[in-house]
Parts: structure tokens; C-alpha cells; sequence
């Protein structure tokens, strides 16, 4: 029988990579995707697919108890551009553990958790983001409670450059620009291409958690592919359209605490010196996509620029 997964967030850009791989294997995989809105368009497209939607709000533990009945595995994640967040960061935190105990309450065996380290840690102190401990502190309770789980710790996103407007081609100029706040040219950045690799690191954590979950169980997945700068970015999109580039760092995201993650990242990189991709995501038969991948299947096509 196949195995019911709720997925957080299914309309976005995490949860919907999930979403979408595991709605591609009926025989293996139920898809529940929670939502706060089964009625917006994403949501009913999910449902065309063949996904059970349900609504579902993060800080109403009563939902998530229902929500997450039957339910075998749970992708976790928790939105920092959600307004209840941008105005209560402290709500990330709340949201998390509503979650898993929602998970605990229903047996939930494999519980898969979106994540970051702690900002505190990493900068002594010095540049302390809510957005990275509301997300740490959700991985200690995990540990806490006994929930059997796998943490995620995602990329910054290549998506993000079409969602976030971040990269445009300005035809007067005939170059493609690259705005972004805060991060400087040269500060590398670990990469994810969401919608190939989130949900294919997932489902193979789902396939493989009858075998391996004594070592999977409370272990960190590094989901990114590479370290590049902006201008690594820039070169690429060169490399494959011909196009120049120009680099702006704007000076403020104009949240505060989304401010410190970036400077945080000017000054401390993403996850230290770890190798990516992560050897542990490869022993699971998952293969990273990179920066080219992203150029030329979205984001020239997305600028209306033709590939070399």
C-alpha cells in the first residue's frame, strides 16, 4: 500500500518539489499537501495531480493533529517570507514544533526537517538571525522529543533569481542585471536548484528509511551542489547566452533580520569548509544539478535570452 506523505508548503517552492516528485510514484507514495489555502490555484493544480489537499495553518495545533492522521512520513518546513513570520519571527519557531508534535501525536516513522544551523553559533555571537534560530531550535527539540527525523540543510536558491526578481536583462543596455541586497560580489554561496534536487534528496530519504534510518535517523543532508559568487553566476550566464553582467548589492532586504542573515553569509560564507556536494546525498544515488542546469532550462529561457 502506498505510503501517505504530508507535505508543509506544498505550494511553494520547497514543499512543491516534494509534492510534485512523489505525486510521479502512486505506487510508492499518498500525497497530503497541507496548505492554508486549498483553493488557490497552485493548490488545485496539486489536487488535478492526484494530491489529497488539505487545509492546514501552522500555528493552529489542532489542524496539524488532524492533518497529519494516517500519515506515514512528513516533509517539514516553515516559511520566513510568510507575513506571520516577517512579523513575529519568533513564530518560525513555534510553527516547527507544532509540527513534530503533531508528527509524534499521529507515529509519524519518518519525519523530514527543512533547516539551518545556528547564526549564533557560526558568528560568535555577533550576528544573530531569527530566521536561522527558529529553525536550529526546532532541530533540538527533534532531538528532544525522540522524533525519528532527517534534518535538510538547504542552499541559498537559484530559484530565487526569478522569484525574488533578483537577475534581469535589460534590452537598452543589452546585459543581463544581477540585483541583489546586501551579499557582495565575491561571497560565495551555497547553491540548490529547488525544484530538481529538494525533493530527490527527500524521496530518496523516504525510499531508503526502512534500510538505513539507524544511520539516517538525526543526521544532516547538505542540499546544495556548489559554492559560487555572484559573478560566478554572471560568468555562466555569459558562458551560455553571450551576454555581460553587471553586480548590484542593494543596500537592505528591509527586514532586519534578513539583513543579518546576508551579512551573515558576507562574513561567514555557507556551512564552513563541508564539501558539496554532500557525500552522504550521493550515497543516496541523488545527483546534484548545478548553476548551467539552472541557466538553461530556467532562467535564459525566463530573461528571453537564446542559448548559445
Amino acid at each position: 500500500m502506498p505510503r501517505l506523505i504530508a507535505i508543509c508548503g506544498a505550494t511553494g517552492n520547497q514543499g512543491g518539489s516534494v509534492a510534485k516528485l512523489l505525486l510521479q510514484h502512486p505506487d510508492v507514495y499518498r500525497v497530503r499537501a497541507l496548505t492554508r489555502d486549498p483553493q488557490s490555484a497552485p493548490a488545485r493544480r496539486l489536487a488535478e495531480l492526484g494530491a489529497e489537499v488539505v487545509r492546514a495553518d501552522l500555528t493552529v495545533p489542532s489542524d496539524l493533529h488532524e492533518a497529519l492522521r494516517g500519515c506515514w512520513g512528513v516533509f517539514g518546513v516553515t516559511n520566513f517570507y510568510d507575513s506571520k513570520i516577517k512579523d513575529d519571527p519568533s513564530s518560525e519557531e513555534r510553527q516547527g514544533k507544532n509540527l513534530v508534535d503533531a508528527a509524534l501525536a499521529n507515529g509519524v516513522q519518518c519525519f523530514v526537517w527543512s533547516t539551518l544551523p545556528s547564526s549564533h553559533a557560526i558568528s560568535g555571537g555577533r550576528l544573530v538571525s531569527q530566521i536561522y534560530e527558529g529553525k536550529y531550535h526546532v532541530d533540538d527539540y527533534i532531538r528532544a522529543k525522540g522524533c525519528p527525523a532527517v534534518f535538510l540543510y538547504t542552499g541559498n536558491f537559484y530559484e530565487n533569481m526569478v522569484f525574488r526578481s533578483h537577475m534581469r536583462y535589460n534590452r537598452e543596455l543589452d546585459r543581463v542585471e544581477f540585483h541583489q541586497a546586501i551579499i557582495k560580489e565575491t561571497t560565495q554561496l551555497a547553491m540548490l536548484y529547488v525544484q530538481k534536487d529538494l525533493g530527490a534528496v527527500t524521496k530518496a530519504v523516504f525510499d531508503h528509511w526502512d534500510v538505513r534510518k539507524h544511520s539516517l535517523n538525526h543526521q544532516y543532508l547538505y542540499c546544495a551542489n556548489a559554492r559560487l559568487t555572484p559573478l560566478d553566476i554572471l560568468a555562466c550566464v555569459k558562458k551560455l547566452t553571450g551576454k555581460d553582467g553587471a553586480y548590484h548589492a542593494l543596500p537592505t532586504t528591509g527586514v532586519p533580520d534578513r539583513d543579518i542573515m546576508f551579512h551573515l553569509y558576507n562574513e561567514a560564507g555557507m556551512y564552513g569548509t563541508k564539501a558539496l556536494p554532500d557525500e552522504n546525498v550521493r550515497a543516496l544515488g541523488v545527483h546534484m544539478h548545478g548553476i548551467d542546469d539552472f541557466v538553461r532550462e530556467v532562467l535564459a529561457p525566463h530573461l528571453g535570452l537564446p542559448l548559445l
